[in-house]
């Protein structure tokens, strides 16, 4: 894989890595869950059940670690462990119900859309610090068809295009925010 997909797989780790701390454990990813269900108030059922998914995520993520000698990933191991799942039908199923979950909190109007202010939310959320990147841009690659509003099919496309696409001009590669790189997350 190109340097540029490491870069974004660096991006999805620190995203991931809620604590912060250079890993990510199955305790960033829970801890993460409920941060996200707390920030967007979600009912006990809907914050387990995302936690649930979180877990689940976890697992396939560790399926190329061995969770019994190093139960957290580094940028490389994680790296690896996406690298060989890509293009496993389950992975990619866990994944797909993982963005299901994430796009269900976010649609706080509940209308089956993203609106550019529940959007702009989200980037928020993921601790993507105001005036370094404009949301914005991200919500119109991401809004495909341009009817000022992303469906779950969007969301899910431009995630896939983020994970697959080694197109450095694609603008879902910032799907998280802008990209990571080794001096700022080693």
């Amino acid at each position: 894989m190109s340097e540029f997909w490491k870069k974004k797989m660096r991006t999805l780790l620190y995203t991931f890595d809620y604590d912060k701390d250079g890993y990510i454990s199955e305790q960033d990813v829970v801890d993460m869950a409920y941060g996200f269900a707390d920030a967007y108030n979600a009912k006990p059922e809907k914050k387990e059940n995302l936690a649930s998914i979180f877990k689940k995520t976890w697992r396939k993520y560790m399926k190329a670690g061995d969770i019994e000698k190093e139960p957290r990933l580094t940028v490389m191991t994680f790296t690896a462990s996406i690298k060989q799942q890509l293009y496993d039908p389950d992975f990619m199923i866990t994944i797909v119900r993982l963005m299901h979950g994430l796009f269900e909190l976010i649609d706080v109007s509940q209308d089956g859309y993203l609106q550019p202010q529940e959007h702009i939310e989200w980037f928020k959320h993921l601790g993507v610090p105001e005036g370094t990147f404009d949301p914005k841009f991200a919500f119109v690659a991401v809004d495909a068809n341009g009817d000022g509003k992303i469906s779950i099919e969007e969301f899910i496309a431009a995630f896939h295009d983020f994970l697959f696409s080694q197109n450095e001009s694609s603008p879902n590669k910032y799907f998280f925010g802008p990209l990571v790189d080794e001096t700022e997350y080693p």
